[in-house]
């Protein structure tokens, strides 16, 4: 089997994080909250590993660099969504729009990512450069992972 590329990454853990927002949305307030933390530490370890592995290095790159910086502004207002979602009181009744208005946006960055942005990395790295950033993608996620952990289980 060969080894995945950044692209299959991303595919994968952009389904995953759409399966957990699909699991959120699905749950009653009170269990969802109960996931919260899973999905903020998940979604935040793909968006640093991406933002440091492979929009650091297409950032260098003219075609890419205007839809590099646009995915940072979309990331940084998934992640304030997610901080304000968490900060809601239990039995708030912005409870499951704003929860709505997250999934959105994260499944909107995904589709303009793997649209726009993905297109142009493909035309700009080659196949062994696309495995080499996964190597790397997989070990920054894996860090940040563990750097958050703490954070997963003190919720």
């Amino acid at each position: 089997m060969p080894e995945p590329t950044i692209w299959d990454l991303l595919e994968r853990d952009h389904a995953a994080v759409r399966a957990l927002f699909d699991e959120l949305q699905a749950a009653p307030e009170a269990e969802a909250r109960g996931l919260l933390p899973h999905l903020v530490c998940e979604l935040t370890a793909h968006a640093r590993a991406k933002e440091a592995v492979l929009y650091g290095h297409l950032l260098h790159d003219e075609r890419a660099r205007a839809r590099v910086v646009e995915g940072l502004e979309e990331l940084e207002r998934l992640r304030a969504a997610l901080a304000d979602l968490e900060l809601l009181p239990a039995g708030d009744e912005k409870w499951s729009v704003r929860l709505a208005g997250a999934a959105d946006g994260a499944r909107g960055h995904f589709r303009v990512e793997a649209g726009e942005l993905l297109a142009i990395a493909r035309q700009a790295l080659s196949e062994a450069q696309a495995t080499e950033l996964a190597a790397r993608y997989l070990a920054e996620r894996a860090r940040i992972k563990g750097d958050l952990s703490c954070l997963a289980e003190s919720r």
